[in-house]
């Protein structure tokens, strides 16, 4: 477990933000870019909790997915189903709610997670990534509270020309979003497959309402 701010790990209210990696990257992926969110939101206390992917990748020993099989090609609904159900089942075991971060395939799974167990996501940071199009059960529910102005908060940045995203599947999951979540869209230009200070700027400000606050008994997760 990490901490922005300080630590305060006997407070069951403190905000928990979770960071999902993208594929053949581990659990200590995003935590590098924890110093630059920090200097972004001095007087946030909050726990990190970095999860690892379930499944290893063959060319790296340190590398793992979240989803089996070959990242181009779209699991079986079933897999997909008990991999996003697994993964909440990690962090239910310790938080009622809490704000997910996925970047890449962690992104998909993110936004699986949100299109199954919509209880366990108080916000959504969705970057450079893409969605699976095998219906889920709480996508009607999650259109419906966007419809009625009640949507996720969500947002979503990533590089129009993102050499690792098919245009397709990025467009997939912007709709998704735009029609299931209160989405914030952002694109940043150049670069690539990766992140930004200005996008981390605007990461850092999506994120500060739900952090400075606590939203039910938050707390962290590991696997």
């Amino acid at each position: 477990m990490r901490w922005l701010g300080t630590p305060r790990p006997d407070d069951a209210d403190a905000p928990t933000l979770v960071l999902l990696h993208g594929y053949g990257a581990n659990e200590r992926d995003l935590v590098g870019a924890l110093p630059a969110v920090q200097a972004f939101l001095p007087g946030v206390d909050a726990r990190v909790v970095a999860v690892r992917g379930f499944f290893g990748v063959p060319w790296r020993a340190s590398g793992y997915s979240w989803f089996p099989g070959d990242v181009r090609v779209q699991p079986p609904p079933e897999m997909i189903a008990a991999t996003a159900d697994r993964l909440a089942d990690v962090v239910a075991q310790h938080t009622d709610r809490a704000v997910w971060l996925g970047f890449s395939q962690g992104m998909c799974a993110a936004i699986t997670v949100l299109r199954r167990r919509p209880e366990l996501v108080r916000a959504l940071v969705a970057l450079s990534g893409f969605s699976f199009d095998a219906p889920q059960p709480a996508d009607a529910l999650l259109a419906r509270e966007a419809a009625a102005g009640r949507g996720v908060p969500a947002f979503y940045g990533r590089d129009p020309a993102d050499p690792a995203i098919p245009g397709f599947a990025s467009a997939w999951a912007l709709r998704f979003l735009r029609e299931h979540t209160a989405v914030q869209e952002r694109t940043y230009p150049g670069v690539g497959h990766g992140l930004s200070l200005p996008e981390i700027a605007d990461v850092v400000a999506f994120l500060a309402p739900f952090l400075r606050t606590a939203g039910g008994r938050d707390a962290a997760a590991a696997g």
